[in-house]
């Protein structure tokens, strides 16, 4: 029963993909994860040194695991529309395949003032208003904008990979629990994330008949720009990972496992979803509404 061993379940080596958010946190993460499993990997940042990190860092992976992987670095600004455009043109212009395209790209835009119950309904106002019509242009851009018109200039060569079948043509959109969690002043990247969720279950609809399978992953909490480890930093949720039923933060090696799995032959019959690799967080959110679809 040969075909039930973990290389043939999981066949991956030699695709080539594209990692938008790449110099940073989980993107980074899935790039060396990518590599060590021999993918060819197109990292998207936009900053430089951070793109310069992520290769230095996949070029350990490559030499510690023997990989042949290629690693490329893309500096471009997808929440811009010149730059996405010309991102599209350079990946149709100079990669041959698209196998892959995993969208790790965000960014949390907070208002800067909240509100507290008992608080006056003149608090209640400046707080819903504090965030600046630019900082919710900005999270949309990025957020949403730039990943679904750049998922849209690829068409043509995901499907062109789609056809090879093995669970090619496959984009992974990483989504939060914040799309479906009622937390208080943080509308833009909430409303973003729950735009993506269901951009998702569109992008799967429409691009059915030729099977590029898009799915959505929201993870919980793993160490990333957005996400300190240390536990006194203010914008950090790092303090709940306690609380979970995990009772701890996401591993790296637990969230390239399941890229590994949705990416490769493996994850070929899934299409559509929304994978939450939370630890439980979910479960224990107060205030979220949750369907499983």
């Amino acid at each position: 029963m040969s075909q039930f061993t973990i290389p043939s379940l999981y066949k991956i080596a030699g695709r080539q993909a594209i990692v938008t958010g790449g110099g940073s946190g989980l993107g980074q993460m899935i790039c060396q994860g990518l590599v060590a499993n021999n993918v060819d990997v197109a990292v998207v940042d936009l900053f430089q040194d951070r793109l310069d990190e992520t290769v230095h860092k996949c070029d350990k992976v490559k030499d510690e695991t023997g990989s042949i992987s290629k690693v490329t670095s893309l500096c471009y600004d997808i929440g811009d529309e010149v730059s996405n455009k010309q991102l599209v043109s350079f990946i149709n212009e100079n990669y041959e395949n698209v196998d892959i395209l995993i969208h790790c790209a965000g960014i949390r835009r907070q208002n800067p003032v909240t509100f507290s119950p008992g608080e006056s309904l003149e608090k209640l106002q400046e707080a819903t208003c504090s965030i600046g019509w630019k900082d919710f242009r900005d999270t949309f851009d990025v957020n949403v904008f730039g990943m679904y018109f750049l998922t849209g200039g690829l068409v043509k060569k995901l499907g062109e990979a789609a056809q090879k079948g093995d669970g090619k043509g496959c984009v992974i959109c990483f989504s939060s629990p914040a799309s479906v969690h009622n937390n208080q002043f943080v509308p833009a990247y909430q409303l973003s994330k729950a735009a993506i969720d269901h951009m998702v279950r569109i992008m799967a609809a429409e691009f059915a008949d030729k099977y590029i399978r898009v799915n959505a992953v929201s993870p919980g909490l793993y160490e990333s720009r957005m996400t300190p480890m240390a536990a006194d930093d203010p914008t950090s949720n790092i303090k709940y990972a306690s609380q979970l039923p995990a009772r701890r933060a996401g591993l790296p090696e637990e969230m390239v496992a399941l890229i590994i799995f949705m990416c490769s032959s493996g994850g070929a019959y899934l299409d559509g979803r929304n994978v939450r690799m939370d630890g439980g967080r979910l479960l224990t959110l107060k205030g979220h509404v949750y369907s499983d679809e």
